[in-house]
């Protein structure tokens, strides 16, 4: 009798979460909603999704790392406006400035190195090329970031293939030149900008313990030091392990990123926090993560992962809702939580639908863009920022991706592939984030999006790395190939 109750009791659970799902709309690809889509973007004219003042590209958008851009929304299929050829062979991800893309490569013969292009023509108006001749870097694919600095320079950050330290130049964008290099206070420690305070994380092995520090923007002094995170631990210890810091998000002078703290019990995992850029200070932690797996005595919780920003409340992923696992199998229970900022209170969590994996999400607006595994089946979700509500669905190609978002619409990329299985090229869609209509749909050649399409957008892949196109504050798509750079409006 008590196995019947539980059956009937555990059926349902499985029915209202189902009722949930069903509720949420299918979104209508008529024309008159698209028309009617069109039209209500049409008024976003600027977009500001993050308190972000940056007035050059950041890779994932904003400093609210929520793959939306501070864009208008594209609302047609964008065109091939310029496409240059100079015969690089692998090249870096773009950074678009006012007037300039910044891209180039060493791993070629000729027309190496750094290359500053006017946005409007594709030509190249400056080259410095004697950054590859130093620090074994010719031949080479080299590691590469760009930084805005407050006073409209570019810092790149260049690491040299001889072990040597990395180059940290400042390029003036007035003349194409370095103009100085900068020496930094935390040599050789990963660097994250957030505006006017950059972040580098080190270890003390003797003090035991890891250390966020926040520099100045000419990195020479350390501003302040937050030493409340535990070492590194290697991969083989445990098969949980993550790294000790996510990414971070960033708005306001807040730093939100996930890190596993000294004073977290075993075995720990990464919990959300809020730290005052301008003091260093940890302001609050989430803790109240669910049970994933259980293991005899020992309970795995969830890891917090990378966070972003959107509509100005902390999301994240959580698992174990549905309860914990025994090891081995996989913790299904995934769901999304937003977190004010201020506070740290839990707004909502949405519910978690039976063997759905949450794959990668971006904001569209008031929407939270959701890239979802249920079975074999691969949907698009959108949940409402207010109260966690899932307002529609739709399904995608097992082959697609959702990339990102400007203005309100979001993108999704598909690889098409012939009859031999090969990539030929890449379906390109763009979506209204508030109703998760189709707006246009076009055909670009696989050498726009020759690295993995999937990997660099999503916030989820463990593989990283920075996507190889971004969009820029007019709305164009500036992007490198494996031989050059192109433009797309």
């Amino acid at each position: 009798m008590m196995v019947k109750k539980h059956i009937i009791g555990s059926l349902i659970i499985f029915l209202l979460l189902c009722a949930d799902a069903v509720q949420a709309q299918t979104p209508d690809d008529s024309p008159a909603a698209r028309e009617a889509a069109i039209a209500r973007l049409k008024k976003v004219t600027t977009y500001k999704p993050c308190e972000d003042a940056s007035a050059m590209t950041r890779a994932f958008g904003t400093t609210c790392n929520s793959r939306e851009f501070a864009a208008p929304p594209i609302l047609a299929a964008p065109k091939i406006q310029w496409e240059i050829n100079p015969g690089w062979w692998s090249v870096w991800t773009p950074f678009v400035t006012a007037n300039y893309v910044l891209t180039g490569s060493c791993n070629n013969e000729t027309n190496a190195g750094l290359s500053i292009i006017d946005k409007k023509t594709g030509k190249i108006v400056w080259r410095i090329s004697d950054i590859c001749a130093v620090g074994n870097r010719r031949g080479s694919m080299g590691a590469i970031q760009f930084f805005e600095l407050p006073s409209g320079e570019v810092l790149m950050l260049f690491n040299r293939e001889d072990g040597g330290a990395a180059d940290y130049y400042v390029i003036s964008l007035k003349t194409g030149t370095i103009v100085r290099s900068l020496t930094t206070a935390k040599p050789g420690a990963p660097l994250r900008n957030y505006g006017t305070v950059f972040t580098a994380v080190t270890q003390s092995t003797k003090n035991g313990y890891s250390i966020l520090s926040g520099l100045n923007t000419n990195l020479d002094k350390v501003l302040w030091e937050n030493t409340s995170f535990r070492l590194a631990m290697p991969d083989k210890l445990d098969p949980h392990y993550q790294p000790t810091f996510s990414a971070g998000a960033a708005e306001d002078d807040l730093l939100f990123l996930s890190a596993r703290s000294k004073d977290q019990t075993d075995p720990p995992t990464r919990q959300l926090h809020a730290i005052d850029l301008k003091t260093g200070k940890t302001l609050w932690r989430h803790t109240d993560q669910p049970v994933t797996e259980k293991t005899g005595k020992t309970a795995y919780k969830s890891d917090d992962g990378i966070p972003m920003i959107i509509d100005h409340k902390v999301i994240i992923k959580v698992q174990g809702l549905n309860g914990p696992v025994s090891p081995g199998n996989n913790p299904y229970g995934e769901g999304l939580r937003a977190i004010d900022k201020i506070t740290g209170k839990i707004l909502w969590t949405t519910k978690a639908h039976p063997k759905q994996q949450i794959l990668n999400r971006a904001g569209a607006g008031s929407i939270i863009v959701t890239e979802v595994q249920t079975g074999k089946e691969k949907e698009i979700w959108g949940y409402h920022t207010k109260d966690g509500k899932l307002v529609w669905r739709r399904k995608i190609s097992n082959n697609a991706a959702l990339l990102c978002a400007s203005g309100g619409a979001f993108y999704v990329g598909e690889r098409i592939v012939d009859e031999n299985n090969k990539w030929k090229d890449t379906q390109l869609q763009g979506f209204d984030g508030e109703t998760g209509t189709l707006l246009w749909t076009t055909s670009l050649p696989e050498r726009f999006f020759q690295y993995d399409v999937n990997a660099p957008w999503n916030i989820e892949s463990p593989k990283g790395g920075y996507p190889v196109w971004t969009i820029a504050h007019d709305g164009a798509i500036y992007g490198v190939t494996l031989k050059g750079a192109y433009k797309l409006k």
